[in-house]
């Protein structure tokens, strides 16, 4: 006999049999480092599980939490709240994700919430709130009418209990209404309870139309319906366009589309709908930030010898090696490497596991992911932090559900909630943005070697200047254990395949540069790089900011027509600001940082001077703040003045400058260069970093100088990867490139080590320096910053700790206390102390931290 289906009944008894359960939460939130207990109430008991996302109450608030993990019986001897509310049906971090997270907070001495919190994306969680109501004894009270109090009061009766946002913005022009609103809760005229204020991000829906009428009788109800004499002629024509319009578009497009098109209303297509010709329905309409990417899909080239020899060490981790590989890839730049990265994802996916996509900037997500998009169409995400929160809600909520398994994005792109990941590859490894500054301060690089350790995925660290912390990864050690990362090389930069040598030719309208061809791919030389020293500069008199090296090319190559970069790492007009008669320098009142001149883009705006730690702005004074007199002058240069010297000296040169206080997105300034509509790229370190621009034959660096003496042992590292970067833009495609490098330190080993394109040789004498002063690689560092409105107060705060650090028995050498070399930031002075150690993590479990304490595990500046 077949047993009876369950009923709902019989299902809500087996849960009232179930034994009690509890649940540990990590709140979202960086005051909360414990994990928290709660009751999971029957109703729930079957659906709460690790990883769910759950909203718990919290003194008297709701707060955000993830379930860490589930117990049965009743563990804690102490009566438990229960869960508020589940929040999503399905856990928002897997398996991997929670271990991950545990790992990150006690890696990087960080609350377990927060590091949950990184993997949770913007959409789902609920903003805790107050709603503010009369009480019985409000109803009746009474205020003259200019009392704000008063105004409190007719708010609340005639719109009803307000949470506080809502509230502010009814109370918006009156003065002192925040104070009226705390003194009528302390008289009990009006309460307040614990709410919260759902998230904005929300699926949308969007209606599908579809034709319900078949191909053979379409033309004969469309004659049926221009003959209807009982419509109008404009209306006949807009419901006779949609039959039409859907017809060309096999049956089935979106409501807009249509009415877009066709001009056709809403009551348009109801009618249609209502008289049998279309069906209307519903669907979910993603909000996909790589919708509108041009891009044409591509077939694989063909490997270079270098490229085959690399791809068959990757392709025997990924297919299917009992125990998944780790690998350094040094390629020089515009070896092929992303060629490799496209070959690891494809043979990820034939393993039915997914690949993330990680480069440093943002600015170079747009490129990486049109780059995926012609290898991989439809199957490709973009995650960072600045898509539109219902973009990264949706593209979230696609990858959990296995829609995309190829995610490319920033540091944050590692957290995706990718199912399976089988590669993790972080292009230009080297760069500092992969290291995060606020708390929790991971480094993604130490993150996503123990990610791949987790998941079984392939790692890839790519770069054409490899970290020192990387190199010595894959440097075997004597008599010890094998090397963490296999070192695997591409040292011919590649032009071009030769089939497709008199394509490029075509396309961009250039001949190629003769080069001896030894197989089926042309291979460039790296570009030709010559220093320059200012000091001779000035000496023959020429204090401009070009030298005549650097300015004799730059007009060759605009008479030419090709393009050129010139890079300085400084924004800005001039550096600092300075009052000729008493010398006093104006300075930002929060941080205490020169200020540095902004010309105005237009006549019409009046120049400023901004701070570039906090971005304070001011205007610019026309006399000097502490003695009055008008003789205020600019020192120094920045990537504003580069372009003014450029358009002073070639008046009919088209430049884009490219910084942070350029006006239009990366993605517009970088098409309008990429596409020929400007000859000179000026700009930051932005420009150093991945960029592919054939047309590029002249690269100038303005001043090498810039960082280089900065008290931070990694100044010289650096600026050596920033020179060797932007050299590498030069020549990347048909035509030879130059670099011109002009320096006031021209026998600087960061200098002459970039112009020779001696990478090894560089890290050797690094590394050399490094090891005799007890530094990273050798050692690992922990930085520990307190700030404080009194400068002595932070002194003291340091020193206390700088005591019980001393006698830790895991430490190996604390410098400071010592003032940081921006001593002041947000009005609060900083002071900090270093400690060398070889187990941040040992050192950390056995230390006690006071509260206001930062701690930075591997700082990557201790400036």
């Amino acid at each position: 006999m077949t047993p009876a289906a369950p009923t709902a009944m019989s299902a809500f008894a087996a849960r009232a049999e179930m034994p009690p359960r509890y649940a540990q939460v990590a709140i979202l939130s960086q005051t909360v480092p414990d994990l928290l207990s709660y009751a999971v109430p029957a109703a729930m008991a079957d659906r709460v599980t690790a990883g769910s996302l759950v909203l718990v109450p919290l003194q008297t608030r709701l707060v955000s939490g993830v379930v860490w993990r589930v117990g049965e019986g009743s563990a804690p001897n102490i009566p438990l709240k229960p869960i508020h509310r589940l929040l999503d049906e399905q856990p928002v971090l897997n398996h991997h994700q929670l271990t991950l997270a545990g790992w990150i907070a006690e890696e990087y001495y960080a609350p377990l919430g927060r590091c949950c919190a990184l993997m949770v994306p913007p959409g789902l969680t609920p903003k805790s709130a107050y709603v503010f109501r009369l009480s019985e004894a409000g109803m009746r009270a009474a205020y003259p009418d200019d009392d704000p109090r008063a105004r409190v009061l007719g708010v609340l009766r005639a719109h009803g209990p307000l949470v506080m946002s809502k509230l502010a913005r009814r109370m918006r022009g009156v003065a002192e209404w925040r104070r009226a609103l705390k003194a009528l809760l302390a008289a009990g005229l009006v309460a307040r309870a614990p709410t919260v204020e759902l998230p904005r991000v929300q699926p949308q829906r969007a209606t599908l139309v579809q034709l319900a009428v078949s191909e053979e009788a379409l033309s004969a109800r469309i004659e049926g319906l221009l003959n209807d004499r009982g419509l109008r002629a404009p209306t006949r024509a807009r419901r006779a366009a949609v039959l039409r319009y859907l017809r060309a578009h096999r049956g089935l497009a979106r409501a807009e589309w249509v009415m877009a098109e066709t001009g056709a209303t809403r009551a348009d297509l109801s009618w249609l709908a209502g008289r049998g010709y279309i069906i209307l329905g519903d669907v979910e309409r993603w909000r996909d930030p790589l919708a509108d990417v041009d891009y044409v899909p591509k077939a694989a080239p063909p490997l270079t010898a270098d490229q085959q020899r690399v791809w068959e060490a990757i392709a025997g981790s990924l297919c299917g090696a009992e125990h998944p590989g780790q690998f350094l890839l040094r390629g020089v730049t515009g070896s092929g490497k992303t060629e490799i990265y496209l070959r690891a994802a494809e043979a990820a996916l034939a393993q039915g596991r997914g690949a993330i996509i990680l480069v440093p900037e943002i600015s170079l997500t747009p490129q990486t992911a049109r780059r995926f998009l012609e290898r991989f169409p439809g199957q490709v995400a973009l995650i960072h932090s600045r898509l539109k929160p219902g973009e990264r809600y949706d593209t979230w909520r696609r990858i959990r559900a296995g829609a995309l398994p190829i995610v490319v994005g920033a540091r944050s792109a590692l957290f995706a909630p990718l199912p399976n990941p089988g590669l993790i590859v972080l292009d230009e490894e080297h760069d500092p943005s992969y290291k995060q500054t606020v708390a929790p301060c991971y480094d993604a690089r130490r993150v996503a070697l123990r990610y791949s350790e987790l998941t079984g995925a392939t790692l890839i660290f790519g770069s054409a200047t490899p970290s020192l912390e990387a190199w010595q990864m894959a440097m075997p050690a004597a008599d010890g254990p094998p090397p963490r990362l296999k070192y695997l090389e591409l040292p011919n930069r590649v032009r071009a395949h030769i089939r497709r040598l008199s394509d490029q030719e075509a396309r961009l309208g250039v001949r190629a540069a003769a080069q001896p061809e030894a197989e089926a791919v042309a291979y460039q030389p790296l570009p030709e790089v010559h220093v320059v020293d200012m000091r001779a500069e000035l000496r023959a008199g020429n204090i401009g900011i070009f030298s005549q090296a650097l300015a004799q090319a730059l007009g060759e190559t605009l008479r030419r027509g090709e393009q050129a970069i010139l890079f300085l790492n400084r924004r800005g007009a001039a550096s600092s600001v300075v009052c000729r008669d008493c010398g006093h320098v104006l300075r930002c009142p929060d941080d205490d940082t020169p200020l540095t001149y902004h010309a105005p883009a237009q006549a019409a705006i009046r120049p400023h001077l901004k701070c570039h730690q906090c971005n304070r702005s001011v205007p610019l004074p026309d006399r000097c703040p502490a003695c009055g007199s008008p003789r205020i002058r600019f020192f120094g240069i920045g990537t504003q003045k580069v372009e003014q010297a450029i358009l002073e000296r070639f008046p009919g040169a088209r430049v884009v400058r490219w910084d942070r206080d350029a006006a239009g997105s990366s993605a517009q300034l970088l098409q309008r260069f990429v596409k020929q509509q400007a000859d000179v790229l000026v700009g930051t370190q932005m420009i150093a970093k991945g960029l592919d621009l054939p047309l590029v034959t002249l690269v100038g660096v303005v001043l090498a100088d810039v960082g280089l003496f900065l008290p931070d042992f990694r100044a010289a590292e650096r600026v050596f990867n920033l020179l060797l970067q932007v050299a590498g833009r030069a020549g990347r495609s048909l035509l030879p490139g130059r670099v011109i490098v002009q320096t006031y330190n021209p026998e600087h080993p960061a200098v002459t080590f970039a112009a020779r394109h001696d990478v090894e040789g560089f890290v050797r004498a690094e590394m050399a320096q490094r090891r005799l002063i007890h530094l990273p690689p050798f050692v690992r560092l922990v930085r520990f910053e307190y700030a404080d409105a009194d400068s002595q107060a932070a002194q003291r705060a340091c020193e206390a700790l700088a005591v019980a650090i001393r006698r830790s028995a895991h430490q190996v050498g604390v410098i400071g206390p010592a003032a940081a070399y921006f001593a002041r930031r947000q009005r609060r002075y900083r002071w900090q102390v270093l400690v060398r150690t070889h187990d941040p993590r040992a050192l950390l479990a056995d230390l006690k931290v006071p509260e206001g304490f930062l701690v930075d595990v591997d700082p990557v500046s201790v400036l």
